[in-house]
């Protein structure tokens, strides 16, 4: 499913939150709430397929809380599920002004 990037990010399979994502919206002090608020009109800044027969590793960029999030979640079309991996604050050191390319 790579494509044209960005992108609006479609979500197409229910999503699945890894405890590690929780952990690291804790440490943001960003409840769960207002992830899923943000993410919901986010937009893919990078994908590229896994080994996994099937599976697709996107990089989601939001700008609907108070400060940018990247996310990453791998479409997973076996299991027919979406898995939030992580979700960081981007460094503005490693990324441009839009935090949509890596410098």
């Amino acid at each position: 499913m790579a494509g044209e990037l960005p992108r609006p990010k479609v979500w197409r399979y229910p999503n699945v939150v890894s405890e590690h994502a929780f952990d690291k919206l804790q440490l943001l002090d960003c409840t769960f709430g207002e992830s899923e608020a943000a993410i919901v009109d986010a937009e893919v800044i990078e994908d590229r397929a896994l080994d996994d027969e099937g599976s697709l590793k996107e990089l989601l960029l939001s700008v609907a809380w108070r400060q940018p999030l990247h996310v990453v979640v791998v479409v997973d079309e076996r299991r027919r599920e979406e898995r939030i991996v992580t979700v960081y604050g981007p460094d503005p050191n490693l990324w441009s002004t839009d935090y949509r390319r890596r410098r």
